[in-house]
């Protein structure tokens, strides 16, 4: 449900939308003046897209602004693989051109460590070969949930 309670210009209350937001209550008046509690970093993701990792909350949108800080990949896919309260990441990277260098290895180990340092779980980065991985238009699938064995725990 959503309600602005009749009000032109006030901003809207918002209740159950399945959002997941960080209230922020000020130390300090914001540039208007205003002391009102902040949502910061806007919506972070939706409470329904959350998976556990490790005993960390991780959403889609989260893995996703980690790897769009590189340049080199076109297309990923994300696949998380849960076996009971387990739960495992795999992700498969595209790169923009063909040649690489070093077999990917490289690109896969910075992944591999940007998305531990901002989500506290390394993942498994799987180089794939170009134009391999689906293209869609709207709503992408870039991340897919399967139940079967976590292998590699470590």
């Amino acid at each position: 449900m959503l309600t602005n309670l009749g009000r032109w210009g006030s901003p809207l209350i918002r209740y159950r939308t399945g959002d997941q937001v960080r209230l922020v209550r000020p130390d300090k008046p914001c540039a208007c003046g205003r002391w009102f509690a902040r949502l910061e970093g806007g919506i972070l993701g939706r409470v329904d897209d959350m998976f556990i990792v490790r005993g960390n909350n991780v959403f889609p949108t989260a893995i996703e602004a980690v790897l769009r800080r590189f340049p080199e990949i076109a297309e990923f896919r994300c696949e998380v693989i849960s076996s009971g309260a387990l739960a495992q990441v795999k992700l498969e990277i595209e790169p923009r051109v063909s040649d690489i260098g070093g077999g990917g290895s490289e690109l896969c180990g910075r992944i591999g460590r940007a998305v531990q340092a901002a989500l506290s779980f390394r993942p498994d980065v799987v180089l794939v070969p170009r134009d391999s991985l689906p293209r869609f238009e709207m709503k992408s699938k870039r991340f897919v949930r399967r139940n079967g064995p976590v292998a590699g725990l470590g």
